[in-house]
């Protein structure tokens, strides 16, 4: 789906520039334009018109209206930036995914395309000739916010797009996934931490495609177990399990999506909203549902692609990718205690458990129709009024066979099971019947057990993380009281009693059966079970004197402030 255009691109068109033509293309040529609190407005406006308008001469004025809407896209963006900054423009930029597209579709239509994008880079500080190219690779990098590619179209013509997020974020803190890309502009090495963005050309790539190439290449970027993936590969594997064409591109189901991602690798779950159990007795609708399941992902360091669709009609939808999530909210705890879950067969003796992901509401979006890094509430992601995610793509490593719903099912049957529960192990610590909130999420094991043994205190319970076998990734339960909980939401510095680990490679029927678990850590005793021992056997228990609280979990998503 692609965003209508707004009036503000008809009123510039009916409107007669008073910049001359030679006054544009000199910013349309210039190497390095410097931009300053002074001389802000001005110059954006006027670059932003030389890099479009001095084009316009090889398109129809009816194709006028897009290039103004990027115009307007492109201000909006070095608006964002703070001052002073410099824009370093490359005239001749090779863009790969553009120039595969070129290739495989653009090169063949009657009337020429060019083949060369434009890349701007920015660099937060006032560069000229002597001082970017006297400059050492590293003094530059301190100041290199990131780059934008503008392709030679007159749809979707901003192309990749690498920007960290600190610059042009007005919403903070904002937790997120990035990756580290590597840039080399005009012999100069630089990394910038970002996630890709680019929009749709309506030709080659709609917004599901650009929802695929996004994810692929960060994840390419960020594993080895990925490889690098061009717009070709994308329409070529959709093809095999289309039964038309599939150029010009006319969009992507997300069944058709999940076997794409199959193809590259991965091993994807697909979860549809109208599809959830709902329960009559229970205030957790489907969309509250859905929206947990999400937030675990995202939890988890893992971004997901969303399918957003109509509310009450059969219009057409939209794909995004979500990569993050914003504050926890005090003002959600009293929505959440009434969604808090409470054993059945205990409900008596037992503690209700609260969900940490409905104090969220918040989330970080990459969407094409809007600027980058977008943070939208869950009910309204999309620009469009009245869409709803309907359908959210996981692309799952391999060996993750134990999916989000299935581990939380698994820890909640764990929480009240009468050897390894919170009822038996923190009975000491916890009043009667008191609320427990949880923090569920996957981590790498290798980062869980860094993590504590450099949070821990208690020296036997740094030995029991680092010394009990675990898979490559594994589902973690962290476990707070109230207060401790709200308290920390105030200054970020969560504080847990205890956490539960299970294998993520485990499969889900045998998982209720507890052989999932791998280690329990509860005030004053921490456990753990190593991989040949059965699952009614938990006999590796020791006793911690003046254990504390620890910190709960930090790296998997990049705290933005």
């Amino acid at each position: 789906m692609k965003k209508t255009e707004d009036s503000s691109a008809n009123k510039k068109i009916e409107s007669i520039s008073k910049d001359t033509p030679d006054k544009l293309q000199k910013y349309n040529e210039e190497l390095f334009i410097v931009v300053t609190s002074h001389n802000k407005k001005t110059i954006i406006e006027q670059f932003c018109k030389a890099l479009f308008e001095c084009n316009l001469s090889e398109f129809g004025t009816e194709l006028q209206n897009d290039l103004y809407e990027y115009e307007a896209e492109l201000e909006l963006l070095l608006n964002r930036f703070p001052t002073p900054f410099t824009i370093v423009q490359e005239f001749y930029h090779i863009d790969k995914s553009f120039r595969d597209s070129y290739y495989m579709y653009f090169s063949n239509q009657h009337f020429q395309v060019k083949r060369y994008s434009r890349r701007l880079s920015f660099f937060q500080s006032e560069l000229g000739w002597n001082d970017f190219f006297g400059e050492t690779a590293k003094k530059l990098e301190s100041l290199f916010m990131g780059s934008c590619v503008i392709n030679p179209l007159t749809t979707g013509a901003i192309g990749r797009t690498l920007i960290y997020p600190k610059y042009i974020l007005k919403t903070t803190p904002v937790y997120m996934r990035l990756s580290e890309f590597v840039l080399h502009i005009y012999g100069k090495k630089l990394t910038v931490r970002a996630f890709p963005y680019r929009m749709q050309d309506e030709e080659t790539m709609r917004c599901g495609e650009v929802t695929l190439l996004n994810l692929l290449e960060y994840y390419s970027n960020s594993y080895n177990d990925y490889r690098a993936v061009a717009p070709s590969d994308i329409l070529n594997t959709e093809q095999k399990h289309n039964h038309e064409r599939v150029l010009p591109a006319r969009g992507i189901t997300y069944p058709i999506l999940t076997k794409v991602l199959s193809e590259f690798g991965f091993s994807p779950r697909l979860y549809n909203l109208t599809s959830i159990d709902s329960f009559s007795l229970s205030q957790v609708t489907q969309t509250d549902e859905l929206k947990r399941w999400l937030h675990y992902y995202i939890e988890s360091g893992i971004p997901v692609a969303l399918n957003l669709m109509p509310v009450g009609t059969s219009g057409p939808g939209h794909s995004i990718v979500c990569i993050g999530h914003g504050q926890a909210k005090r003002t959600l705890f009293r929505s959440a205690m009434k969604k808090r879950w409470i054993s059945w067969e205990n409900r008596d003796t037992c503690h209700p458990i609260i969900n940490s992901a409905d104090f969220y509401e918040d989330y970080t979006i990459v969407d094409d129709n809007q600027p980058v890094y977008q943070i939208k509430n869950f009910a309204q992601l999309s620009s469009f009024p009245d869409m709803r995610v309907e359908n959210i793509a996981v692309p799952l490593y391999k060996r993750m066979f134990m999916d989000a719903p299935d581990a939380a099912a698994i820890i909640r049957s764990i929480l009240h099971h009468p050897q390894y529960g919170i009822d038996v192990w923190a009975e000491n610590f916890l009043k009667p019947k008191e609320d427990v909130i949880i923090r569920l999420f996957m981590a790498s094991s290798h980062g869980l057990k860094k993590y504590r043994i450099d949070t821990l205190s208690h020296p036997y319970a740094k030995e029991a993380y680092a010394i009990v076998p675990m898979p490559r990734f594994v589902w973690v339960c962290e476990l707070y009281r109230v207060n401790d909980y709200c308290e920390g939401l105030e200054n970020d510095n969560l504080n847990a009693f205890g956490e539960i680990v299970i294998d993520a490679t485990s499969s889900p029927s045998r998982g209720h059966n507890y052989r999932s678990l791998i280690l329990m850590h509860y005030p004053h005793v921490i456990g753990v079970r190593f991989p040949d021992q059965p699952e009614s056997i938990f006999d590796d228990m020791v006793n911690l004197d003046n254990d504390a609280l620890f910190p709960g979990y930090k790296k998997n998503l990049e705290k933005i402030t």
